[in-house]
């Protein structure tokens, strides 16, 4: 059958792929799993964990040990500096939050801090014909090489101008944001991955060139002064002076070094020397001018001014040549962006680009790939690069030739900081297009400088199935350019996590997962290759990185999923796009229906949000009910701290909830982003009290025949919903047959009051029976968030005093602060423990233990008698506050009771002791 006929008569149709055409087959033993339960949240938990079971041996998620990171607020590198992270970087940014007094206990140092290269072909070439027809040898002649670096800069400037004007959610602003980031003042990231290589990887420069640099960069020959960002290397630190160096990714020393030093030698040898700023800041500047012919009296001089000549000369060609190539590599964007990518599936447009891609504009393809992102990079060494040679290292200094210094970095990172838990990045197979190839030239050692590791050359295919939803995979970068990939992933991981632990780092977040099956098509199939990879990646962790530190990225296919029988947290989503508009509502609602299925493996992460963003508070919602982890990718300086004040407590912990969010059972088949009327209402649970948050989520959506995320109604109207008890499934009565007859489970209690319900948004209280509701009503992109606390009553008389603990009010969970609640009535139960301080027979109290500080909102059905903190008494009206006649009845109406707000303080440690007491209550009512 044609696949543009399957299911056209609305019948299931499975499509079963090995994923390599060398693996075939006409049976399949185990290919569907049939299920029943009036529980949908048990009948996925216990189906997906059922094939699982059948398919790749992974084990549910109530099984695995969570890594206690989850719990801490964290700070993620990636949106901050993309592949730019330095060391330099990583205390900018803890600084700028540790300044607005919030304390992250996670960092994560996202890609950017590997050691990785492009294959020979794609690498800078020096401008070797130029410096020939120059008749230019030795200095002039390495000066002239190293302005390749204007040819690039400049074809960078109009590429990023072009992808600046690019309507949101193109390729560049999405799946490339470092396009963005392209230009010497960003930083460009090709110069990023520079590493502190030895000898074997390097090129030298003669020692007179390399002194005559440290001069510029303030190291003279007797002082030895050293630059105010990095470490001493001239002679006098002790040791004669080491060459300076260029590696293989075109870091090293720069042309703005070069010619500022050429320059100070011509006009002024005495005089004072240039920093290494100042000459940077020369790439940047308009071309020089040429120098005046010097004199024939002055011979010392005459190399230097005829460097500078062919400098300028040099720089005028290059840039000129950059611009040309930036103005085509501009326009092949703006095509692809209106021709290409809104074009349908099989569609001339998309067949006839695929053929094009890999015949006559694969080296174009493969260039363009090379510059705007890191997608057709290799690892070359599992160890850092230079900008993590100190921790003042930054991407804009030059530290080839200084050794990598990462496990300081992260000592004075913790050390400074109060950073608990360091994780690194890094992608599945190494790096995003894998391991350096060892076949040919192959490096001293094995792959990625590990004894023994061989790495060769792959070349994804992707399968019908694969391009019929995304034509775009056809020329993928790992489709192009291949893969490295290792014939032992087991040693892979152990050098290089063994060096990350000696490091003194935690865990690691590992990246582009789904990329191995699509790797496994030149390899016996995608779900083999996955199981090999998976199983030496979570062998290694367990050795490495006590504790299950490790979060899956990128790993949604089932040949991932399905085969993570240790690891305990998996991304939810694809990743959060800051300059997209149309994708943070498609984002929360991806996140919230995938917890559903990846829920029942793992703790589904719902990946960093910036808190300060025009979607902020209704990502920071999504993270608070998520239950996963709670990150943010701010840069240094772009925070909003009353937001993050609502989401963190000051020694850095969060409140997050215990279970994966997931949709209530009435959205589990809404259309929240498309049908006009639905708002998602995401349910969870904490020690004590449920949480339901509620989110507006109507207008944009990802188009599948555009293949982008598009605003498809520009003016949603304010929308309403009903929040119930009963929508934190976990408060509901088990289902049966006859509660699903009578409409709804424990129905014949509906009416009861049992719980205590409070709106973030409005601050309205409510006592409801479980299914009775409260509306909320929320404008586009709004989201609201609901406490449902359990109602505890002491006794069963009439006058029984009732009270519910709903947390701190100006948290966004702030339900999560109240760890445990229970009443205490000696009449009732003489043989119960009784609390620190005694009561008569005729008292009772409510004992909570909470955690934070701030405003903790209670329910009281009527003033209580005395309210103690610790086994304190506070006083009225200064540590807390009764408020009657705030509380409104599920039919409508008032309730009785109040609401009473008791002060904890936020000095000493954020755990005490609350006691509500009651006296003489039998009857009073």
């Amino acid at each position: 059958m044609q696949a543009r006929a399957e299911g056209e008569n609305g019948e299931l149709v499975l499509r079963l792929e090995s994923g390599s055409p060398s693996v075939t087959g006409s049976r399949w033993d185990a290919a569907l799993y049939l299920a029943a339960s009036w529980d949908p949240y048990e009948l996925v938990d216990r189906g997906v964990a059922a094939a699982a079971a059948l398919s790749g041996g992974a084990r549910p998620r109530s099984t695995k040990a969570l890594p206690p990171s989850l719990d801490g607020f964290g700070w993620c590198t990636w949106d901050a500096f993309y592949s730019t992270v330095s060391a330099r970087g990583l205390a900018d940014g803890l600084a700028a939050l540790e300044a607005g007094g919030v304390s992250p206990q996670l960092l994560i140092i996202d890609d950017g801090w590997q050691m990785t290269d492009l294959d020979p072909p794609m690498r800078k070439a020096p401008p070797t014909e130029l410096a020939e027809k120059l008749q230019l040898e030795g200095e002039p002649r390495r000066l002239l090489e190293a302005t390749q670096d204007d040819y690039f800069y400049e074809s960078q400037e109009v590429v990023a101008e072009a992808m600046a004007n690019l309507p949101p959610g193109s390729l560049g602003n999405t799946v490339m944001p470092t396009l963005a980031n392209l230009g010497p003042q960003h930083h460009a990231h090709i110069h990023s991955h520079a590493g502190s290589m030895d000898s074997a990887t390097v090129t030298s420069i003669d020692v007179a060139m390399a002194n005559s640099l440290q001069q510029g960069q303030g190291q003279g020959p007797a002082g030895g002064a050293k630059d105010a960002r990095g470490p001493q290397t001239g002679p006098g630190a002790g040791g004669a002076s080491a060459p300076a160096r260029i590696d293989s990714s075109g870091g090293g020393v720069s042309v703005a070094e070069a010619l500022a030093a050429a320059q100070r030698s011509a006009a002024a040898p005495t005089a004072p020397t240039a920093t290494a700023e100042e000459g940077r800041a020369a790439l940047t500047a308009p071309i020089p001018a040429p120098l005046p012919p010097a004199s024939a009296s002055a011979a010392p001089d005459a190399s230097a001014q005829k460097a500078a000549q062919a400098l300028w000369l040099a720089r005028a060609s290059q840039r000129v040549a950059g611009w040309l190539m930036g103005i085509a590599t501009a326009g092949f964007l703006i095509f692809y962006q209106w021709v290409v990518e809104p074009a349908p599936p099989n569609s001339v447009a998309v067949r006839a680009f695929a053929a094009a891609a890999k015949g006559f504009l694969r080296p174009a393809m493969l260039s363009f790939f090379a510059t705007a992102s890191d997608f057709t990079r290799r690892l070359v060494s599992v160890r850092a690069n230079g900008k993590f040679s100190g921790p003042e290292a930054g991407p804009d200094t030059d530290w080839s030739g200084v050794p990598e210094a990462l496990g300081t970095v992260v000592a004075h990172i913790k050390r400074k900081f109060g950073v608990r838990y360091v994780y690194c990045w890094h992608g599945l197979p190494g790096y995003w297009a894998g391991v350096m190839p060892t076949d040919g030239d192959s490096p001293e050692g094995g792959g990625a400088g590990v004894p023994g590791l061989e790495s060769h050359l792959r070349y994804a295919s992707p399968t019908a199935g694969v391009l019929e939803i995304e034509p775009s995979m056809a020329w993928n970068p790992a489709v192009l350019a291949g893969i490295g990939v290792v014939t032992d992933p087991h040693r892979l991981y152990a050098a290089m996590h063994r060096y990350l632990s000696d490091c003194g780092v935690d865990g690691v977040k590992v990246d582009c997962q789904a990329g191995v099956g699509l790797i496994g098509s030149a390899l016996g199939g995608g779900a083999a290759l996955s199981a090999t990879y998976q199983a030496a990646l979570e062998g290694s962790v367990a050795r490495h990185f006590p504790g299950n530190h490790v979060i899956n990225c990128m790993c949604h296919s089932t040949e991932n999923l399905y085969r993570m029988s240790a690891t305990a947290i998996a991304r939810a989503s694809d990743d959060f796009y800051p300059r997209d508009p149309a994708s943070s509502h498609p984002h929360i609602a991806a996140c919230a229906y995938n917890s559903l299925f990846i829920g029942a493996l793992l703790q589904p992460d719902w990946d960093m949000f910036h808190s300060k963003h025009p979607a902020a508070r209704l990502h920071a919602v999504a993270r608070a009910v998520s239950g996963g982890p709670l990150y943010v990718s701010d840069k240094p300086g772009e925070h909003d701290f009353a937001l993050l004040h609502s989401l963190v407590l000051p020694d850095g912990s969060v409140f997050r909830g215990e279970l994966p969010g997931r949709p209530t059972r009435d959205c589990l088949f809404a259309d929240v982003l498309r049908d006009g009327r639905s708002l998602l209402k995401v349910w969870n649970t904490n020690p004590v009290t449920g949480v339901v948050g509620v989110f507006h989520l109507q207008g944009s959506a990802w188009d599948r025949v555009r293949r982008k995320f598009f605003v498809h109604d520009k003016a949603p109207p304010r929308l309403s919903a009903e929040v119930r008890p009963f929508d934190v499934d976990a408060f509901r009565p088990p289902a049966t047959a006859a509660t699903a007859r009578s409409g709804d489970a424990g129905a014949s209690a509906a009416g009861s009051p049992a719980f205590v319900v409070r709106s973030r948004n409005s601050g309205a209280i409510a006592l409801l029976g479980g299914n009775q509701g409260v509306q909320v009503s929320l404008g586009s992109g709004e989201a609201d968030v609901v406490t449902v606390a359990p109602l505890l009553r002491a006794g069963s008389g009439p006058g029984a005093p009732a009270f519910a603990a709903l947390g701190l009010a100006k948290m966004v969970n702030g339900g999560g602060a109240v760890r445990s609640c229970a009443a205490h009535d000696p009449a009732q139960d003489p043989s119960a423990p009784a609390p620190a301080t005694p009561f008569g027979a005729r008292e009772c109290a409510f004992v909570a233990r909470v955690r934070g500080h701030g405003e903790l909102l209670c329910y009281c059905s009527r003033e209580p008698d005395l309210v103690l903190l610790g086994g304190s008494r506070l006083q009225p009206g200064v540590s807390y506050t009764w408020a009657p006649g705030v509380v409104a009845a599920g039919g409508g109406g008032a309730a009785p009771g109040g609401r009473l707000l008791v002060d904890l303080p936020r000095s000493g440690p954020l755990e005490a002791e609350l006691r509500v007491v009651f006296r003489s209550f039998e009857g009073s009512e």
